[in-house]
């Protein structure tokens, strides 16, 4: 019995110490997984971020985020990125509304920048009907098409404010194409685009 333990015990150390990324993908996990944060950020929405700044450390943009929220910015979160920590207002819709808060936020002595996010790509194709400066304006585009006979028109942000309205659903590119071909028949300049 005693025989039996001691070669289970030294198997099992022999496994921990021969293999020790067992079940992981590379040895080094820790590496791998800052790499895979660093540049590979995956953004699910688009739209305007005011950005308030960079710093270097974790514990830097905590105090700038607690400068920037005490002058009234309230919605200020820190975002992760390769460089560094970004301090950033997120769900701008309109430039507009960016340049707005650029101009306030200078008069508070933040010297912010209006920077784009482009959501992850779907990999379907759609049918884009247009872009709204503005949701009203993007609003009615969905709604001449809906009286034109294209129902399911749907409205999401533009990576650089504003609005855009699309149809998804396709199989493929050629009846996307097939599609595009109709509506333009009907008065649309419509684009097909890989999302």
């Amino acid at each position: 019995m005693r025989v039996a333990r001691f070669s289970a015990l030294a198997v099992a150390g022999a496994v921990a110490v021969l293999m020790p990324s067992l079940g992981l993908s590379h040895s080094t996990p820790v590496a791998k997984r800052a790499q895979q944060a660093c540049g590979n950020r995956v953004e699910y929405v688009s739209g305007l971020e005011a950005v308030f700044g960079r710093r270097k450390t974790h514990q830097q943009a905590l105090a700038f985020r607690t400068q920037v929220v005490g002058r009234g910015f309230v919605n200020a979160n820190i975002i992760e990125g390769c460089d560094g920590f970004r301090v950033v207002v997120r769900g701008i819709d309109t430039f507009d509304v960016g340049v707005d808060l650029q101009d306030e936020a200078r008069r508070e002595g933040f010297l912010v920048t209006l920077e784009c996010i482009k959501a992850k790509q779907l990999g379907r194709w759609e049918a884009i009907f247009g872009h709204g400066r503005d949701r009203p304006s993007a609003q009615a585009i969905v709604n001449r098409a809906d009286a034109a006979g294209f129902p399911g028109v749907k409205l999401r942000n533009d990576p650089c404010g504003g609005f855009e309205a699309y149809l998804a659903g396709f199989d493929g590119q050629q009846e996307a194409q097939a599609f595009a071909t109709q509506a333009k028949a009907r008065g649309f300049d419509v684009v097909v685009e890989l999302n």
